[in-house]
């Protein structure tokens, strides 16, 4: 099994990033793919071409920010179980402290028709979404090749979408299945970490 972790970043990387990703064990053949670049669309588009050049059999996305635990690649291969495309859970660095995961995406001709639907609870088990964000998720390889066959393009973006969203939008319209794993919690590096208990206790939740 061959996996591209793939970490798209600006000149410079977090701390507690840095020391996330030293002691994360890995499992089978990997390949670390950093790419800096300001346009973060064009830095995944360009990780996603090594991903295929490569024979990767997965891509591990992780984005330069975030904060977790030495089990994070195990525990996405046990979430992937014969799916396309898993999500760990992380938080919006800013107020509410939403996660970044949508429940119903739709995208109109113009920007501003465009709707989201956030998750402020989700279910306790693995579950299905939209569209997530990529601070942290895992996919087969074939997700992009296939979509980049079909629309010639994999994250450039759609208008009213960022990259991410417009990567779903897309891996979605070619039937592939997006889902969000609340065990993978990954932290938010920001003025702190924003997490599950950041936004709980933001929106006066109780557990």
């Amino acid at each position: 099994m061959r996996t591209l972790i793939a970490i798209p970043c600006m000149e410079q990387v977090q701390t507690e990033f840095a020391r996330s990703l030293v002691n994360m064990r890995t499992v089978g053949t990997v390949q670390y793919g950093f790419l800096g670049c300001s346009l973060v669309y064009h830095a995944r588009k360009e990780l996603s071409k090594i991903a295929l050049q490569t024979n990767a059999d997965y891509v591990l996305w992780i984005d330069s920010d975030m904060n977790f635990g030495p089990t994070l690649m195990e525990d996405f291969l046990k979430a992937m179980d014969g799916r396309d495309m898993v999500s760990g859970i992380c938080h919006m660095r800013h107020p509410p402290y939403r996660p970044v995961i949508w429940k119903h995406v739709k995208r109109g001709l113009l920007p501003e028709q465009t709707e989201l639907d956030p998750y402020d609870d989700y279910p306790d088990e693995i579950f299905e979404v939209e569209a997530c964000g990529f601070g942290a998720v895992m996919m087969r390889t074939e997700v992009i090749r296939k979509v980049a066959e079909t629309f010639h393009d994999t994250f450039g973006p759609i208008p009213g979408f960022g990259e991410d969203l417009s990567f779903c939008v897309r891996a979605r319209e070619c039937g592939f299945k997006i889902y969000a794993d609340p065990h993978i919690q990954v932290g938010h590096q920001g003025s702190l970490i924003i997490d599950k208990d950041t936004f709980r206790a933001f929106m006066g939740l109780q557990e």
